[in-house]
């Protein structure tokens, strides 16, 4: 796993990083290895289009950490815990 210290890898593999919702429903646990394995995020299409993006639970926490950090004083803070893995 990443050390949080680097940057972030938002590149999407085009070759095997878009797969078709019905490839992600029968391969889930697949997907989700080669996207902890390569840190970066899938996108999941539906009819073709953009319609989800799967991201290991690190890369999604360190996009919520640069997101509250961002976040303007005048919008109230949502209090989020972060996501742990689970084996």
């Amino acid at each position: 796993m990443s050390n949080g210290n680097g940057p972030l890898n938002l590149d999407v593999d085009l070759s095997s990083g878009v797969v078709p919702i019905s490839k992600a429903a029968s391969s889930l646990a697949a997907l989700i290895k080669r996207s902890q394995e390569r840190q970066q995020p899938i996108v999941i299409t539906q009819k073709g289009y953009p319609s989800g993006v799967l991201l290991p639970v690190d890369l999604f926490n360190a996009l919520r950490r640069v997101a509250q950090a961002n976040q303007s004083d005048e919008e109230p803070a949502v209090e989020t815990a972060s996501v742990e893995a689970e084996d």
